[in-house]
């Protein structure tokens, strides 16, 4: 380790010398300047501070911290980088360039500090790259670096997603995205300077994301559940972001004070959620029709023991201010699929996958593939079938681009068939 030491240097032109901290090591050492000077009559040698005078406990408590922080510099370089140089404590102790992070340092370091600000979705998904590229590592017996992120590292890291991690082709285009993601940031961070990977792409596949037809929606939503009060909660709550549009997130942590009047233009006043996004922290305002009401209106006098499942105990809001029992997600698609299969919802859907050249057919029962966001899905197909504009369906989902919305648009067959008839029924030639 290297050794540190304050010393006095020659004095200026009021006789106080400028102190100086010293960092040897095998031979080689560097000075900087503490930008504190001293009368050398007030400087204690051999303590290598000032001596107990009035403004002395200031001037210690920076050189103290200049060698804690010397000393905190070599404890970060030996962790990150084993092989680090004398040149290397030099530089990153005088900020001429910061600490070198290596990718998977550099990841983990980014996934700490973005604990309080990306979403547990965004820090979910950097964890997994994270894992992905340790696991890439051991299987390839290679040390990844920012200089060998290639077309070759590309085209291995694809097998190893497809063979090793059996991942699916939008899965995949996902993780490369997230991938680019990270290397921008340590790129903006100054740590990469590689930017091979910006050539990186996986084009997605476009598949059919399960919806509720009108009528397996009213399945559900007249299924009587009273004897089984868990589902019937989850059934509502899923069904009331069938009536909303609004994301599992969002229904979670909707309260009662973001229930509010609005007035129409001729008068008429009608009730709506104004709330912030959870995702995209936008605020949003969205009509509640008789459907929606009924339910919130359903949980206003719930009891103790509904209340107890809705937040975790870290909240600091009182859970009578949220509006419905909301469980977590992951058991939420749990049970929801039991809600379906009691509901009937039964039929056949034929699913295809693909795993880089590799196409995987398969058939599962429609209840198994149910979901919290096919109820955001629901209603958007739902209210474009209903004659709702798509502009208005896009305010009211929140989405910034119309290309997104358009995502939802999946028109029946039935309807086609209806359709059809009324354009070309009458026609004659």
């Amino acid at each position: 380790m290297a050794t540190v030491n304050f010393y006095l240097d020659k004095p200026d032109s009021r006789g106080r010398c400028p102190i100086f901290l010293v960092c040897q090591h095998k031979g080689r050492k560097f000075k900087q300047f503490t930008k504190e000077k001293l009368l050398p009559k007030y400087w204690d040698s051999s303590k290598q501070r000032a001596k107990n005078i009035s403004g002395s406990g200031e001037i210690n408590d920076i050189l103290d911290r200049q060698e804690a922080k010397l000393k905190s510099v070599e404890r970060e370089l030996r962790r990150t980088n084993p092989q680090y140089s004398f040149d290397d404590l030099k530089e990153v102790f005088l900020q001429k360039k910061k600490t070198k992070l290596g990718i998977l340092e550099f990841i983990d370091h980014f996934i700490s500090e973005a604990e309080s600000s990306h979403q547990k979705k965004s820090l979910k998904e950097y964890r997994t790259i994270y894992n992905d590229l340790k696991g890439y590592q051991k299987y390839f017996d290679t040390t990844l670096s920012y200089d060998k992120i290639n077309i070759s590292f590309f085209n291995k890291y694809l097998s190893y997603l497809i063979e090793e991690r059996e991942n699916g082709q939008n899965t995949i285009a996902k993780k490369i995205s997230t991938l680019k993601t990270l290397l921008n940031y340590a790129t903006k961070s100054g740590y990469n300077t590689n930017f091979a990977y910006k050539d990186f792409s996986v084009k997605k596949i476009k598949t059919d994301k399960e919806f509720l037809t009108k009528a397996e929606l009213n399945s559900i939503y007249n299924l009587d559940l009273s004897d089984i009060s868990r589902l019937e909660k989850v059934r509502d709550v899923f069904c009331f972001g069938c009536f909303t549009g609004l994301r599992y997130s969002d229904i979670k942590n909707l309260k009662y004070s973001e229930i509010v009047t609005k007035t129409e233009i001729g008068g008429d006043s009608f009730q709506a959620l104004q709330f912030h996004v959870q995702k995209t922290k936008q605020l949003l305002v969205v009509p509640l029709n008789p459907y929606a009401l009924s339910i919130i209106k359903k949980y206003e006098k719930r009891t103790d023991e509904s209340l107890s499942i809705v937040q975790d105990e870290a909240s600091k809001i009182k859970q009578e201010e949220y509006v419905l029992p909301v469980i977590s997600n992951q058991k939420m698609n749990e049970y929801i699929k039991d809600v379906a299969k009691m509901a009937g919802i039964d039929s056949n859907v034929s699913q295809t996958k693909f795993m880089g050249a590799k196409r995987e057919d398969s058939i599962a029962k429609k209840y198994e593939l149910i979901s919290t966001h096919a109820a955001r899905r629901t209603f958007a197909i739902l209210s474009l079938e209903q004659g709702m504009r798509v502009e208005v369906l896009q305010k009211i989902l929140g989405h910034q681009d119309i290309k997104t919305t358009m995502k939802y648009v999946f028109i029946l067959e039935d309807v086609k068939n209806q359709e059809m008839n009324k354009a070309w029924g009458d026609f004659k030639l």
